[in-house]
């Protein structure tokens, strides 16, 4: 037992310190910080009482004046328990100082807890007032996803209801009570031991409720512009002219900023300027007169979608008489009763709409890439080809609108929105895709230097200039492959118009997490789908070449249509075989999604097997799946190991496919992802032992099907090769690991690819 002095600002102890003394504060004071909350600590607190339970400390004590602290060695309960029962003025002081802390904690947990609760029944209760109000007022009501994930907090609260008023109790008990309360040892060590378990519990769920306050304050205002309080601000500012109108929505939105205003997790100069651009916006349109209400008399056609053209036209930059052109141009195609006819007339207006909505969306996207924010229908223009309530439908432009500002792709995993791609390649972060005659953009621009458009300067100059490229993939790429995706090319037109749903939107949208998913479902049966051969060498520990596979997903960028059809562009970016696949896909896709990323990976296992082998993708001597694949369809007449029936089959196959081999090939690529893995045989013998070799099914679906007298020789051939790489692999590792070297990830991974 000893007594150390610390002088004012020295730390006691810090956060993750080991307990190993029992600490009481004999004279001055101390604290200690948690969650921004600052704790104080004077005469008699026990310091440390979380650190019984958890072993170390959580958190770091400083000391506020000049501090004495009396220490005892700690090696287990055993030590605290021996010196209460020796020090009864010790217990004693210990005990006060347990129930006073422990009340400290709980209060600082309900804190926490009512803030939480407050926030969460906010929300709840704010966005159906405000669908409520957009009905009555004749708005759009725009949907928060985010919403959908919120949850009560009070589920994974761990302390119990009771607690609080416990140890309240305790605390404000007569010190002759108290002290004839804890007369017993027993009683003593139990209320010390249970208030310690206590305090972590209010302190993890102290931690519980921070964190989801701070979550679900981004529901309310967060970085992107798109929250809560941005809808019902945007609905205070539309509606403030209608009568009834300012006041209705004010009332619901008041609490919400009276919220943001109290809560610490919240960037409080970045809601000022987003609070003070409400306000701005909120009084000039007040000054401008009040109109009369529309409740009980909603339109068809939603007050933030009647000039939705205009809007786009004016973003654009286009004069009234251009505008007013289109705009009958648009008016004219809306009127027709079969905008799907094959009529000269309605063809002639959809190749007149098509050629001016090109020149429309390139002007819209370059305002759209520097402007600090965009309105919801400039979004639905970009990303939907939106630009006509009724000629969208108006039930679906309300759809389009209310998803417009949270339908975004994830970058992360490779998913893109059509303005989110064009952005990417003006900004640099990505180049664009090849043209039709399977050229990238260097290759494009050199030939125009070649043709003596311009000299090796501007050569160099529009090789570096990422407008350039955004131009080349809007002449080249994009209308093109709008057309493609839409599925229907004679009938196609780009503006998003209802004719074109044969069904309603919901659960036609593609989303990032639906195409992460079915991917990972793919490669959960054709493991080595996306896996690329890519040499790797280490001269320090002796490796010169070595082949190993990395993984890369394809990028999927989301069309501006509602279409059928899915495009595989381009297998790799340029020349290099370790940048991912391109594959174009309609933002509403009328068909499955899965079957059709089925498919574009079995077109892209086709064509960077081209790709890989270069000249000899059809040299049988050089096993290649493109080579067997060939040599199989194209001799299958002489393989006296095919019945008449099934050579008969073959021909109907090749029929269906204009004698395309890729075409078979990825229809029976489709076939033994859905369905061979089950064991339901649909290809024949041929077709199954080049797919077993190159396409294969993991390690459990083979031994699954291992008795299965259909796979048993295309198993056998594989599983030959596979073993003989798998050795290899571990004795290389091996040899390293006896060297005194340490294997590198890239072959450790390796080793766990070939076990697949």
């Amino acid at each position: 037992m000893a007594t150390i002095e610390f002088a004012k600002n020295l730390t006691i102890c810090s956060k993750g310190d080991p307990l190993r003394h029992i600490l009481i504060i004999t004279k001055g004071t101390a604290e200690a910080s948690f969650g921004g909350q600052v704790f104080k600590f004077g005469q008699g607190d026990m310091l440390g009482l979380d650190a019984l339970c958890e072993g170390s400390h959580g958190f770091t004590y400083t000391a506020t004046s000049d501090v004495s602290v009396f220490t005892h060695p700690f090696e287990s309960i055993a030590t605290l328990e021996n010196l209460l029962r020796e020090k009864e003025d010790i217990k004693n002081i210990v005990v006060t100082s347990m129930a006073r802390q422990i009340s400290m904690f709980l209060q600082y947990h309900a804190a926490q807890k009512s803030e939480a609760v407050r926030a969460f029944d906010l929300v709840s209760k704010i966005h159906p007032l405000y669908e409520k109000l957009c009905g009555h007022y004749a708005y759009t009501a725009k949907k928060l996803p985010a919403l959908e994930e919120v949850a009560s907090p009070t589920a994974d609260d761990k302390v119990p209801a009771w607690a609080h008023d416990f140890y309240v109790g305790i605390k404000n008990l007569e010190p002759a009570v108290q002290k004839s309360f804890f007369a017993s040892h027993g009683v003593t060590m139990g209320f010390i031991l249970g208030g310690a378990e206590e305090v972590v519990r209010a302190m993890d769920s102290s931690v519980h409720y921070q964190k989801y306050t701070e979550t679900i304050s981004k529901v309310m205002i967060n970085s992107t512009g798109f929250d809560l309080f941005s809808i019902m601000a945007e609905l205070h500012v539309e509606s403030a002219t209608i009568a009834g109108a300012d006041a209705a929505v004010g009332q619901i939105i008041s609490p919400l900023i009276a919220m943001l205003s109290s809560l610490k997790c919240v960037d409080s100069l970045y809601f000022k300027q987003r609070l003070e651009a409400y306000k701005s916006s909120l009084d000039a349109k007040r000054g401008g007169g009040t109109t009369p209400g529309t409740a009980g008399s909603v339109a068809r056609e939603k007050k933030n979608l009647a000039d939705s053209l205009s809007t786009i036209m004016t973003f654009g930059g286009y004069p009234a008489d251009q505008a007013n052109k289109f705009a009958r141009l648009i008016q004219d195609y809306t009127s027709q009763p079969d905008r799907g006819s094959s009529d000269d007339h309605v063809h002639k207006i959809r190749r007149q709409i098509t050629s001016q909505f090109n020149d429309i969306y390139r002007q819209v996207l370059m305002n759209a890439l520097s402007a600090p924010t965009l309105p919801t229908v400039i979004k639905m223009f970009l990303n939907f080809g939106y630009m006509d309530a009724e000629l969208a439908g108006y039930e679906t432009a309300d759809y389009l609108y209310s998803i417009a500002d949270s339908m975004q792709g994830d970058e992360s995993r490779g998913v893109y929105t059509a303005f989110e791609w064009l952005r990417a390649i003006y900004t640099g972060k990505k180049e664009p895709c090849r043209n039709e005659f399977d050229q990238d953009y260097p290759a494009y621009v050199a030939e125009l230097k070649q043709q003596k458009r311009f000299d090796a300067a501007e050569e160099a100059r529009l090789l570096a200039d990422n407008k350039a490229k955004l131009e080349f993939e809007l002449e080249h790429i994009f209308p093109m492959v709008n057309k493609l995706t839409f599925g229907r090319i004679t009938t196609f037109c780009p503006v998003f118009s209802d004719n074109n749903i044969p069904r309603g939107l919901d659960g036609s949208q593609v989303t990032p997490d639906e195409i992460h998913k079915i991917f990972r479902e793919i490669t959960a049966v054709d493991y080595g789908a996306y896996y690329r051969e890519t040499s790797y060498s280490n001269p320090e520990i002796g490796l010169n070449r070595e082949t190993v596979n990395v993984e890369i997903l394809p990028e999927v960028i989301l069309m501006p249509n509602a279409g059928a059809r899915g495009i595989m562009w381009q297998e790799i970016e340029g020349r290099k075989r370790t940048t991912p696949s391109r594959m174009f896909v309609p933002i509403f896709l009328l068909t499955d999604l899965k079957q059709l990323l089925v498919r574009l990976t079995g077109e892209f296992r086709w064509e960077m097997c081209k790709r890989v082998q270069g000249a000899r993708w059809q040299d049988v001597t050089e096993a290649s799946l493109t080579a067997e694949y060939v040599d199989y369809l194209q001799f299958y007449k002489h393989n006296r190991d095919l019945s008449t029936e099934t050579k008969a089959a073959i021909k109907l196959e090749l029929t269906r496919a204009r004698n395309n081999f890729k075409n078979v090939f990825t229809s029976n690529y489709s076939e033994w992802i859905m369905s061979e893995v089950n064991g339901s045989p649909r290809l024949t013998r041929v077709a199954r032992k080049i797919l077993m070799m190159h396409c294969t099914f993991p390690a459990e679906t083979r031994e699954a099907l291992g008795n299965n007298p259909q796979f048993q020789e295309s198993l056998k051939r594989f599983t030959i090769k596979s073993q003989q790489r798998e050795s290899y692999l571990f004795r290389l590792i091996q040899k390293l690991s006896h060297g005194g070297k340490t294997p590198p990830q890239e072959l450790v991974d390796e080793l766990e690819y070939a076990k697949k």
